[in-house]
This record gives structure tokens, C-alpha cells and sequence, in this order.
């Protein structure tokens, strides 16, 4: 069984680490990290899919593999993106 992907991704100078994990009961969790910190996360559950009688690990995967394209595309379209470092107004690092 598939348990996830990774894949990173620069957008606007940006590198955007996506990964997207099964979980119990027919969870999908996608999370969006930078430079170690999460700045996005999408949950979905499927418990549906696990009792239905033509269930299969393939649908499984491919639902699983569908979240994670489309996270990438919320980030490849700027509706995912890092927060800029607030400015001191001091004239300190940006």
C-alpha cells in the first residue's frame, strides 16, 4: 500500500515542501511546509470508500494521488502561498 508522497516545488522564489500521508479510516492529509514550518493543511476522509463492497487500494491511491496534485496546483496558482517576513519598520532583514 501506498503511504504518501513528497514532492517539493519552487513557486516565486519560493520551495515549498508538499506531502501527502493516508490515515486511519480513509484520511488523506496534505501539508504544505516551509523551511520546516507548516503553512497549509487539507484533511479529507473517505470512510465511504473503505466499506464500499468494490474497494480497492488502487481508488485509494488515486484519491490519494489527487489531493496531492491539487495542492500543488493551489500553489503553482498563488492561493497557497508563504507569508512574507513582517518588517521591523527598523530597516531590519526582510
Amino acid at each position: 500500500m501506498v503511504s504518501g508522497f513528497n514532492t517539493e516545488i519552487s513557486h516565486d522564489g519560493t520551495v515549498y515542501h508538499v506531502q501527502t500521508e493516508s490515515r486511519k479510516q480513509g484520511g488523506i492529509e496534505t501539508s504544505v511546509y516551509v523551511k520546516g514550518a507548516v503553512i497549509h493543511s487539507l484533511r479529507t476522509s473517505h470512510p465511504d470508500l473503505l466499506s464500499a463492497s468494490q474497494y480497492s487500494e488502487q481508488q485509494f491511491h488515486q484519491l490519494l494521488e489527487d489531493q496531492h496534485r491539487r495542492v500543488i496546483s493551489e500553489i503553482r496558482a498563488g492561493n497557497i502561498e508563504f507569508p512574507p517576513a513582517h518588517s521591523s519598520g527598523a530597516g531590519g532583514p526582510k
